[in-house]
């Protein structure tokens, strides 16, 4: 009997467990939609925290936004596991809300004991739990409250991700930007890998190599393309410190070499051989020192002519001198002196070698920094046409803006003010600022100025003083007598020497494209203007 005692009292207990293991699965479950929903409200406040955040600093909103999510997940997830309640309390919940007065919590407090009680106390326990819902002492809710809190950030989070946001066309401007630069530095490593690969390396290899590395680490790291542009000089002007200055004198020599020994029938081969590449020219020369002896004197005597001509021609002085003690010792019948000095001739060929090949491989290097310069000063051009038409739709947008007073005359004329103006008028003035204008009509903006002058008819020629011309030999003016009118040249005449040497310029130095486009606009207009003038 106590056997069978021990028994029963076993499966009760056991009984007990199960109740205890279902209603941990229920409460389980209740917590695990609560501490969803909070998450829920959690990771929506971060977006739309982010989102707002976002429309008064440039940023990657989805990498940001993707950032709080999982963290919000992660920390309900832990709230969940750490604040599982134990099996006393989940019974004493379920008699509170299941209505089983205590019945269950005590149970569970006395399943050690062996009064005389406990038993019938354990069987009346499971008999009340077994007629009702364990689940339902756990129900799964949500919060009104919470659930409203959810709809109301999701709306707002929706909103605010469809609305336009005026950062993007920042973070737009920043992307490509990054790809200009990437893509101008990935130019430099294409000259870089082609001046590795080339058949004729030289001793300033390392060094190009190092520069043109140098730049395109400047240009990855510069802030803008703009910035990035001001590395692209500095590099060109150290690569053009690696070239010999003398090597346009010596390849000018060498050619006129070739010219004069074309029209000799001993020194033709070489003519040919020196008009292909020096270093066959070279070659081509030490074998004719090998060969004077063996020629006719007549030939003797035109190939010393030759020489005497190349020696009169040639620009390098060490060539010169050369050329004409090999040409003096042809002459004299001295053919061992002769041969020497045309060995030198080729050894001074085999630098010209050396040198044109460090002229390839900087002029490599120059060419992929320009195409670096092109691709950074097209986008920062676009950048300014970005900025101009966001400061353009600012002040179209501002109220109170009245145009400054305009300045009239009585031709073409300048003047100076705070502003820009044109006006119909010949003349010149001084004012309180900068301005110039020419044209028809007096409109000015945002400036003033006041100027006087005589005018001039529009039959008369304007003397128009300006830059001298880059490649044009300067003068000085002829001294004038007593009396004597300044001479003046037709408008016509000097319009096409100004506007090359602006163009000429602008693309020597670091200007954007449209820059450009305004000085070509304006000659172009002067053009206009000139070829409408009075018939």
């Amino acid at each position: 009997m106590a056997a069978s005692g021990a028994g029963c009292r076993g499966n009760a207990v056991n009984s007990l467990d199960a109740i205890v293991h279902e209603l941990g699965r229920a409460a389980a479950r209740a917590r695990a939609a609560r501490y969803a929903v909070h998450a829920l409200v959690a990771a929506l406040a971060w977006v739309a925290l982010v989102l707002i955040v976002a429309r008064f600093i440039p940023f990657e909103r989805p990498a940001v936004a993707a950032v709080g999510v999982p963290v919000a997940l992660a920390i309900a997830l832990l709230a969940w596991l750490i604040r599982a309640p134990d099996a006393a309390i989940l019974m004493r919940l379920a008699d509170l809300r299941l209505g089983l007065k205590e019945r269950l919590s005590t149970a569970w407090e006395r399943r050690t004991e062996s009064g005389p009680m406990d038993a019938v106390q354990l069987r009346d326990a499971l008999g009340q739990a077994s007629g009702a819902r364990l689940v339902t002492a756990f129900p799964v809710r949500v919060n009104r409250g919470e659930a409203s809190l959810v709809a109301v950030l999701a709306i707002f989070s929706l909103a605010l991700a469809l609305l336009p946001n005026p950062m993007d066309q920042v973070l737009a401007q920043r992307q490509a930007d990054r790809l200009s630069q990437a893509r101008a530095a990935r130019a430099i490593q294409t000259a870089q890998k082609k001046i590795a690969d080339s058949p004729k390396p030289t001793p300033v290899d390392p060094q190009v190599q190092k520069i043109l590395q140098d730049a395109a680490a400047k240009i990855r790291q510069a802030d803008s393309p703009r910035k990035a542009l001001e590395s692209i000089t500095p590099a060109q002007q150290q690569l053009q410190k690696l070239t010999d200055p003398s090597t346009p004198a010596l390849s000018s020599s060498a050619q006129n070499l070739a010219n004069a020994l074309s029209t000799t029938a001993a020194g033709k081969s070489a003519a040919q051989a020196i008009s292909s590449s020096p270093a066959k020219g070279a070659q081509s020369l030490r074998d004719l020192a090998s060969q004077l002896q063996s020629l006719s004197p007549r030939d003797r005597e035109e190939l010393a002519n030759a020489l005497a001509k190349a020696s009169q021609q040639a620009q390098n002085s060490q060539m010169r001198d050369s050329l004409s003690k090999a040409s003096t010792s042809i002459k004299n019948g001295d053919t061992a002196s002769a041969a020497q000095a045309l060995n030198d001739v080729a050894s001074q060929m085999d630098s010209l070698q050396q040198q044109q090949n460090t002229d390839q491989a900087v002029a490599s290097a120059i060419n992929g920094l320009e195409a670096a310069r092109q691709e950074l000063a097209a986008q920062a051009d676009r950048d300014a046409k970005g900025q101009g038409a966001q400061a353009n739709a600012g002040a179209s947008a501002s109220p109170g803006a009245s145009p400054g007073a305009g300045a009239s005359g009585a031709g073409n004329g300048n003047g100076n003010g705070t502003g820009t103006g044109t006006g119909t008028g010949t003349g010149s003035g001084t004012g309180t600022g900068t301005g110039t204008g020419t044209g028809t009509g007096s409109t000015g903006s945002n400036g003033s100025g006041t100027g006087s002058g005589s005018g001039a008819q529009s039959t008369e020629r304007v003397y128009v003083p300006g830059q001298p011309v880059p490649g044009q030999s300067q003068n000085d003016p002829t001294p004038l007598g007593p009396g004597q009118d300044v001479p003046l040249s037709p408008y016509s005449q000097v319009i096409q020497a100004y506007q090359q040497a602006a163009l000429d310029a602008t693309d020597q130095s670091l200007i954007p494209g449209s820059e450009r486009d305004l000085v070509r606009q304006y000659f172009s207009q002067l053009g206009e203007q000139s070829a409408a003038g009075p018939k």
